[in-house]
């Protein structure tokens, strides 16, 4: 008899609470309950706009319940497939409207847009980390970078996913998002650099 691998999840009870919710609406809705502040905050975070963050998560989620009976743990988790949707989502969200964050054009002219608040200020855990100047200067070096650079630094620290789930979310091999990693840190410690964070 073959087994089934199943990817580590932080959720011991998920492979099989997303079994059962191909056929139960309940038990998705507590994957929705799991996912969708982490979800939401990666399309703000993106998009720097509240209601596209908003069309982002809805559609990431009504996307996956459409096409659950199709996910496939030997493939990958949970979290990287809906940060997938998510990300195309944001693409298709670009290709709309043209004033969101780009992740495709590397056009990164942000400064002017009132967005709202970062998710990195609003979240207690993060801001009781980094406080006053290290906030501010962190948040302004990740502004100066480009959008594959700050993605891939948002999806790897602030999402907190492990280098093989940012691998699946960005459709590329576990060795190239090292590489990249470490240009794109290599570049906001030039940032933090030249604006010396004390």
């Amino acid at each position: 008899m073959a087994s089934v691998i199943t990817k580590p999840t932080p959720y011991p009870d998920e492979a099989a609470l997303v079994e059962q919710a191909k056929s139960d609406p309940a038990a998705f809705g507590v994957l929705y309950d799991r996912y969708v502040d982490r979800i939401y905050g990666y399309a703000l975070r993106e998009t720097r706009d509240v209601a596209a963050a908003q069309d982002v998560t809805a559609a990431t989620f009504e996307k996956a319940l459409r096409h659950l009976r199709r996910f496939r743990w030997d493939q990958m988790g949970l979290a990287p497939w809906l940060y997938r949707i998510a990300r195309n989502e944001i693409v298709q969200q670009y290709r709309r409207d043209k004033r969101l964050s780009p992740l495709i054009t590397g056009d990164d002219d942000t400064s002017e847009r009132s967005a709202g608040p970062h998710l990195w200020e609003a979240r207690p855990i993060e801001s009781a980390v980094l406080s006053g100047e290290r906030d501010r200067a962190l948040h302004d070096a990740l502004g100066r970078l480009s959008a594959a650079d700050r993605e891939l630094l948002t999806l790897r620290f602030l999402e907190q996913l492990s280098t093989e789930d940012v691998a699946h979310i960005l459709d590329c091999s576990r060795d190239n998002v090292y590489v990249r990693l470490h240009r794109a840190l290599g570049r906001l410690r030039e940032q933090l650099g030249a604006h010396e964070v004390k």
